[in-house]
């Protein structure tokens, strides 16, 4: 039996036509789609002497068609599976990481300081409150809310310069 996915061998298979494969699929070429028969066998003998020359060369029905793995290497807009996969398993780690380290600064942060202290900073830097909705939010003074922050980033800085100077 002979490839059917062979331009050739469709082509050299029936002698009554003239085959080619196009991205609607086959097109059958007959004698009658041409206006003599020696138009139609100039024809026919050039496709047959084109499709045994492609084939010789090693080249397949398919190989006019851009392989999209290739196209999104150039590009890069796509990862594999197995990277995408990876890259979120690494992420997890990182992520895993990240989070203990964290915390860890978190409770170096509470070691050092006290409640209050710990409790203004936070608003201060993560929350972005300023020194005035502290002091209204706890009904205190704007003088002692920044006062105890002041004293809370001295600790801070004292700690991380002993830790510097440690390692």
């Amino acid at each position: 039996m002979f490839d059917k996915k062979s331009e050739y061998a469709l082509n050299k298979y029936d002698q009554d036509s003239i085959i080619y494969i196009s991205v609607s699929g086959r097109i059958r070429l007959t004698r009658a789609d041409f206006s003599s028969e020696e138009e139609f066998l100039k024809w026919k003998a050039w496709s047959d002497a084109d499709y045994h020359q492609t084939e010789k060369e090693g080249r397949s029905f398919n190989d006019n068609r851009v392989a999209l793995d290739d196209y999104l290497d150039v590009v890069g807009a796509v990862q594999s599976a197995e990277d995408e996969f990876f890259s979120e398993l690494l992420k997890a780690d990182v992520q895993a990481e990240e989070k203990a380290l964290r915390e860890k600064r978190l409770a170096a942060l509470k070691a050092i300081l006290n409640a209050k202290q710990y409790r203004r900073i936070w608003l201060y830097y993560a929350e972005r409150k300023s020194v005035t909705e502290i002091a209204r939010l706890e009904g205190v003074t704007k003088a002692s809310v920044s006062l105890s922050l002041a004293r809370a980033i001295k600790k801070i800085s004292k700690k991380f310069a002993a830790g510097l100077k440690n390692s």
